[in-house]
């Protein structure tokens, strides 16, 4: 079933990325008047861009989304509270949940510059979402909301700033933002199959990959009286709060590249002594999986190709079953196996990676990530990162993520993918990037192993390079939602 996606009603940022809009702002926000917040949000809602906007016409862009707090704050009744999705009711700091993320010991909330206390899970109500071309638009358009909500009984908890990196990266110095799933019925096409995704693996309100709608957040039509929403797909009888919406995973991952980057450096060095000549790029490669231009090993495996730097549309299946290309236990490997999940699942190959190309659509996320803080190096080169001396400034990346289920999408990505050790059969492989040694015992490290013939070789003593520094799920709501929300 084909359905054609309400891009109007639809927040903008879920379709479009906004990759033209270079700067970002992030404004956590704290409700301390209802009425006045009510007001300020119908007075917003002509300026939420949304989805069926062109980007080639607008300069900037405005979004926002609740935590549960902030949902709470809008007066929706009980009944429908409990509608909402039990892991963005619970919050992200739970002891369950920073256990099955990985969020302890440099990672544990309580170390958070934001979203890690019980006072700022219930204080963080709203986050306003700001985009721009450069830096002095988005400073107009920063400096407009601030002075609307210094009078709308909202006050600016945190303030997170963005930095555009040159050529698309990220700090660790590789293309970022190439392998993301086309949504259905928003008129984009894709080339690859299993990359078109139906929506309702984003949005509520429509069908996902099972051919079933979402149990979405409703509320009785007397608690409607305008009769602003539609009635849900599940439940014709109640009123879908989330059609059009989707839930946004918010975490804020600092990066420590002058230790990735010593790391391959030297292991680079100890096998070159081992008369197996290396390079750190080479390395640091394998353990993402493309090279640092953007081109994938699967297809280039002995060195970069500046003809394929966004290329997504290949599988492991046919080309690098066993790995000896892409590792296995690489991050893009295990962020999306694509077809080579369910191995000898059937007997028959073909039958095997059309299974595996259908069961992945299942777990997809649209990433929306925008790097903070400056470039250890301003030309993001491997050998000049090397070279750079360490001037232990903040930098990382605000990973943003939208998906209709957090705990089978987001959550499972994390906990079984990212910081499973014996993932696909591996032993002690944790993701070599952003994965958490520590789900192995105190002060553990971990190890990466690349396939290859006679025998594999392997990277051991690696620590943990990404770390978290705050983080919320929130609720972004269709705009009849938000006019919903404001109204009741």
């Amino acid at each position: 079933m084909n359905e054609s996606v309400e891009l109007n009603d639809v927040q903008g940022i879920i379709i479009k990325g906004y990759d033209k809009l270079k700067a970002a702002s992030f404004l956590l926000l704290e409700i301390t008047d209802i009425a006045k917040s009510k007001q300020w949000i119908t007075s917003l809602l002509p300026s939420i861009t949304h989805a069926g906007i062109s980007t080639q016409t607008i300069d900037s862009a405005i979004q926002l989304a609740f935590t549960y707090s902030g949902v709470a704050k809008m007066n929706i009744p009980a009944e429908g509270l409990t509608t909402f999705p039990p892991e963005f009711v619970e919050g992200m700091v739970t002891e369950h949940r920073s256990r099955m993320l990985g969020d302890l010991d440099d990672s544990a909330p309580e170390k958070w510059n934001w979203g890690g206390s019980d006072y700022d899970f219930e204080s963080i109500h709203l986050l306003l979402m700001l985009y721009a071309t450069d830096d002095t638009k988005l400073q107009i358009v920063l400096n407009e909301q601030k002075s609307t909500l210094a009078s709308a009984g909202i006050k600016i908890k945190y303030e997170l700033d963005s930095t555009k990196l040159p050529n698309e990266k990220e700090h660790f110095g590789f293309r970022d933002g190439i392998a993301q799933p086309v949504m259905r019925g928003v008129g984009h096409e894709s080339k690859h199959e299993a990359n078109l995704i139906n929506p309702g693996e984003f949005l509520f309100g429509y069908q996902n990959e099972y051919e079933k709608y979402m149990f979405s957040p409703t509320v009785s039509p007397e608690h409607d009286p305008q009769n602003i929403l539609q009635a849900d797909k599940n439940n014709p009888a109640l009123k879908d709060v989330g059609r059009n919406g989707s839930m946004l995973v918010f975490r804020q991952l600092e990066q420590n590249v002058k230790a990735f980057w010593n790391m391959a450096d030297q292991a680079a060095k100890e096998k070159t002594a081992q008369q197996d000549p290396t390079t750190a790029e080479y390395i640091a490669s394998k353990m993402l999986g493309r090279w640092p231009n953007g081109s994938p090993l699967t297809k280039c495996p002995v060195h970069p190709d500046p003809a394929k730097e966004t290329f997504d549309n290949f599988g492991y299946a046919e080309d690098d079953y066993d790995g000896f290309k892409c590792p296995i236990g690489s991050h893009i490997r295990r962020a999306n196996p694509r077809d080579n999940f369910l191995r000898d699942s059937t007997g028959d190959k073909e039958k095997d990676i059309e299974k595996s190309m259908m069961f992945m659509k299942r777990f997809r996320i649209l990433r929306r990530g925008r790097s903070y803080g400056p470039p250890l190096a301003a030309s993001m080169e491997p050998k000049d990162i090397i070279n750079a001396a360490e001037d232990h400034k903040e930098r990382g990346l605000y990973f943003l993520c939208f998906n209709s289920n957090i705990g089978r999408q987001f959550e499972l990505i994390q906990q079984t993918w990212i910081n499973n050790p014996k993932f696909a059969g591996l032993y002690e492989d944790p993701d070599p990037m952003i994965g958490y040694p520590g789900i192995m015992g105190e002060g553990a490290t971990s190890t990466f192993t690349e396939q290859a013939l006679p025998v594999r070789k392997q990277v051991k003593g690696i620590t943990r390079f990404v770390n978290v520094k705050g983080g919320a799920y929130f609720f972004m709501p269709g705009l009849k939602a938000l006019k919903y929300l404001s109204s009741i």
